[in-house]
């Protein structure tokens, strides 16, 4: 049990410290020369991905309770 709780802190800490820091190393740019340095993540896909699996549970949860409810 403490190795499956160690797993979880761990893939929440990484997904933590890699959103912490692409949220402070992004910065606009400051002159039209300079880029802007780019994201460890693309934040919108894992928010896209995200949601779909959230719609995937709700739809599997829905259909087994509706097999379990008969």
């Amino acid at each position: 049990m403490r190795v499956f709780l160690g797993m979880i802190l761990g893939a929440i800490l990484t997904v933590f410290g890699a959103y912490l820091f692409d949220h402070l190393a992004t910065r606009p740019a400051t002159s039209a020369s300079e880029s802007a340095p780019q994201t460890m993540v693309n934040w919108d896909v894992v928010g896209r991905n995200w949601q779909s699996v959230k719609l995937q549970l709700n739809q599997g949860w829905t259909k087994l309770s509706s097999l379990i409810a008969r």
